[in-house]
């Protein structure tokens, strides 16, 4: 793990076996200043999903002329960690902070986009708006998969059903499912073998 100090900018990097799982204390040793590192619950998972990847073998294997993923969650963690994840499996990935700028990223080349990875509370534009938007555009657009740590009810399941989304993904299954589980909309004749 790379941490800058936010001051004299200095780098210090961190063996990720070390680390605590609540995270960790230091003072820079350029300008004293004392660094509080916080980490979310289910951070060393990170690890795992890098393991995963270089392990794991797609069930297609992506060409480089091959559709980007777009990637939209307000969380850049959680963006970082996912995007890592499906470039090590050969993805290609673009991103978005939020609904809006996701909306914008997708309407500038829709056809480019084989995949839609869509948060559902996000700043500016949710991902029920974004779904509403496309659903409501009367174009075709690509499989959406949901993704939430929160919005898990069986009515927001359905909600997002109902307006198009292909897949609902949990942000707190292991990586490897989740991969799976993209796979499967990605190649629903290929998960029915």
């Amino acid at each position: 793990m790379k941490l800058i100090c936010p001051l004299c900018t200095k780098e210090y990097i961190f063996d990720t076996d070390r680390i605590p799982d609540q995270g960790f204390r230091i003072q820079c040793s350029g300008c004293q200043t004392k660094i509080s590192v916080n980490l979310p619950e289910g951070w060393k998972n990170y690890k795992l999903m890098e393991k995963t990847a270089a392990q794991a073998k797609p069930v297609t294997e992506p060409s480089a002329d091959d559709k980007f993923i777009l990637l939209a969650d307000d969380t850049e963690f959680f963006r970082a960690l996912m995007s890592d994840l499906l470039i090590n499996h050969g993805f290609k990935v673009k991103t978005a902070a939020d609904g809006q700028e996701a909306l914008e990223i997708y309407e500038a080349s829709p056809e480019s986009f084989q995949l839609i990875l869509l948060d559902l509370q996000m700043p500016r534009l949710s991902g029920f708006g974004v779904l509403e938007h496309l659903s409501k555009s009367g174009e075709s657009f690509p499989p959406v998969i949901v993704m939430t740590g929160v919005h898990d009810s069986h009515d927001d399941i359905q909600i997002v059903k109902n307006m198009g989304a292909a897949a609902f993904l949990d942000k707190s299954l292991d990586p490897s499912v989740a991969f799976e589980r993209i796979q499967m909309v990605l190649n629903p004749d290929a998960a029915q073998q």
